[in-house]
């Protein structure tokens, strides 16, 4: 399930695009304001914003300063579709461009677009994650990783800034069900701080790993 910001100052239209999605298996949350979502941000991982270039200009720039490095994919809501190319130089990360207005049916389209290409794309300041070509840098630079070094650091991206259980990193990077193999998760995160920096990846007492990248 994918889960989806919603910040759009008309409320009725941000049921409608609820609606859409929600219809194709989405979860969504609705903020009328950039100030209104500052929570909503705090409590998730991960999510695709969709953002009506309406609202101020000043708040959303810095909104998507914390977007772009976080890796989350923007969805511009736009007024005019000649606005495209200016709102795409704006975020350096994956986004869209909708003009208004536009159909449920459009909306879910690109917004399906948006999340396949985050998925196979991640990129988190200046980590970046292809898992179609199973290839990683940093600042540029390729990384040679193990399979099990990138499955851990994919677990890791999917959810940045988040602290993860020894557990549920053996579940999502190698698809263990039981707690008595953590010790091999403590050695990949090892291989990985030699290899991405040692404060890259910052230790979560009596609980797990985050990844934390600047």
């Amino acid at each position: 399930m994918s889960d989806i910001l919603i910040i759009e100052p008309d409320l009725h239209q941000a049921y409608l695009m609820n609606a859409a999605l929600e219809s194709e298996g989405c979860r969504c949350r609705i903020a009328a304001s950039i100030a209104e979502c500052a929570e909503i941000l705090q409590d998730c991982p991960r999510m695709l914003t969709i953002l009506n270039t309406r609202l101020p200009w000043t708040e959303s720039f810095r909104l998507l300063r914390v977007l772009e490095d976080r890796g989350w994919p923007v969805l511009f809501i736009a007024g005019e579709a000649g606005n495209a190319t200016h709102l795409r130089a704006l975020y350096q990360g994956c986004c869209g461009v909708l003009p208004a207005p536009f159909t449920a049916e459009e909306l879910r389209t690109i917004v399906s677009a948006l999340l396949a290409e985050t998925n196979r794309l991640l990129t988190i300041g200046p980590l970046r994650l292809d898992t179609e070509r199973r290839e990683a840098t940093l600042a540029g630079e390729q990384l040679t990783l193990t399979a099990q070094e990138f499955s851990l650091l994919h677990a890791l991206m999917q959810s940045p800034d988040a602290a993860l259980s020894r557990e549920e990193l053996l579940r999502t990077a190698w698809g263990y069900q039981g707690v008595g193999e953590t010790r091999t998760v403590d050695v990949h995160v090892q291989r990985l701080r030699r290899k991405l920096g040692p404060s890259c990846i910052e230790t979560v007492y009596k609980h797990g790993y985050r990844l934390k990248m600047a």
